[in-house]
């Protein structure tokens, strides 16, 4: 079913309601992390609040396939690598799997007044893309946290896909699953570039979004020579979820 599209006037509202779910869950973030008694399980209520706050705005409904083969939090470090088309791929990944789950975000949101405090507070994690010496520190960090329990969510496309078409992927979070020797679990997100796709900031409100939880690739098998197979299979894993083929 195709949704309606939003209206400039809607738009505006949704924008301005998700900037105040944003901010007040942030501030939320901030103050009881330094106040709750499980700060991270503290942490992870609020981003799930805030991801069904920021869903019910668009109406958008999720059906999740497969949340059977997500393994079990803290037994392995675990990778999740999600399709990357719409700006509400976080917000559908953080319902689906309802986990610590805490996104490889790109340098500049850490220096938005507010939400970047949050990020820091709540261990979501950081990359400079144009500093190689800093993105070596950025994932050395990103490797304690998941040790230490955190499921790291990664866009391996790097930046939205403006069709839905899976785009290549970047090895970066690679290198950090094969060091960690990582559990990488392909999640697939159907058809939300019929929501809002790349660039676009067009909406179209009231849809069932499907998710696939695929089965995860486990890094410990294979070696550091080895990455581009590793990144062929988990790709392969992504496309057959989502019914794409590789173009010739």
């Amino acid at each position: 079913m195709s949704g309606q599209k939003v209206s400039r006037l809607g738009f505006y509202r949704i924008a301005f309601m998700t900037g105040v779910y944003t901010a007040f869950y942030s501030m939320a973030v901030i103050v009881g992390s330094f106040v709750a008694s499980q700060k991270r399980s503290f942490v992870d209520r609020m981003m799930l609040h805030w991801a069904y706050k920021l869903l019910g705005l668009i109406k958008v409904r999720i059906k999740v396939e497969g949340l059977d083969k997500m393994p079990v939090q803290g037994e392995r470090p675990i990778i999740v690598m999600c399709n990357h088309s719409s700006l509400y791929d976080i917000p559908i990944s953080a319902v689906a799997l309802k986990t610590s789950l805490r996104m490889l975000a790109k340098k500049e949101l850490f220096r938005i007044p507010i939400f970047s405090a949050a990020l820091r507070r709540g261990e979501f994690l950081s990359i400079d893309r144009h500093n190689r010496d800093q993105s070596l520190k950025d994932l050395k960090n990103a490797k304690q946290k998941m040790l230490d329990g955190i499921i790291l969510w990664v866009a391996p496309e790097g930046t939205r896909s403006g069709d839905g078409k899976l785009n290549k992927f970047k090895r970066g979070a690679f290198h950090l699953a094969l060091d960690t020797g990582a559990l990488i679990v392909p999640l697939a997100i159907k058809d939300i570039h019929k929501v809002q796709a790349g660039k676009d900031l067009t909406l179209y409100i009231d849809q069932e979004i499907e998710v696939e939880v695929c089965e995860p690739v486990d890094a410990a098998h294979y070696t550091v020579e080895e990455r581009r197979a590793l990144v062929e299979e988990v790709r392969n894993r992504m496309l057959k979820a989502l019914g794409q083929t590789e173009a010739a």
